[in-house]
């Protein structure tokens, strides 16, 4: 075993309906108040234009996760960034880049030519990640997250060409 793979304590796979009390406890340590409600975590994981994703630890412990979905704006099929989480001890560890850039990947597999997201303004931390991984954060949503609570929306070109995409599918 190498001395990087000894290091690795985590696995990404994907989530589903089985891991909904896990993630939904995950989501409110992580968000608190501002947390998502549980029927919208399990919409994510039952909805076949979601992907959802989860972190484990060596012992099977769900410590992260990452939901997104594949939605049609117009004429643009965008991923839609819901959440991307990671328990407070195992922050600082790459584990929300390697969560954000498996759920890219999964976007562009998908034929998605962006990913969106929103942001609290006041998430330092999670800004200085998605805009080192390419995001532009185009405009601030007042209120987003309830009064006096607002948002950035962010935005990344995932592919110009997006060669997923059929010619016969671009309108």
């Amino acid at each position: 075993m190498s001395r990087s793979e000894s290091r690795k304590t985590y696995t990404i796979l994907e989530s589903d309906i089985k891991d909904l009390d896990a993630l939904y406890q995950l989501e409110l340590e992580c968000f608190g108040r501002q947390a998502y409600d549980k029927s919208l975590i399990r919409f994510l994981l039952v909805d076949p234009d979601s992907i959802a994703l989860k972190v484990v630890d060596r012992s099977g412990r769900i410590i992260g996760s990452a939901m997104g979905r594949v939605e049609k704006i117009g004429k643009e099929v965008v991923g839609r960034i819901y959440t991307i989480e990671v328990k407070p001890g195992y922050r600082g560890k790459g584990i929300g880049r390697a969560l954000l850039t498996k759920l890219e990947e999964e976007f562009r597999r998908r034929g998605c030519n962006k990913a969106i997201l929103e942001v609290s303004v006041d998430n330092e931390q999670a800004i200085k990640l998605y805009r080192s991984l390419g995001y532009i954060f185009t405009r601030r949503l007042k209120n987003y997250y309830g009064r006096g609570r607002d948002a950035y929306r962010g935005e990344k070109v995932l592919m110009e060409d997006n060669p997923y995409l059929e010619p016969s599918t671009i309108d």
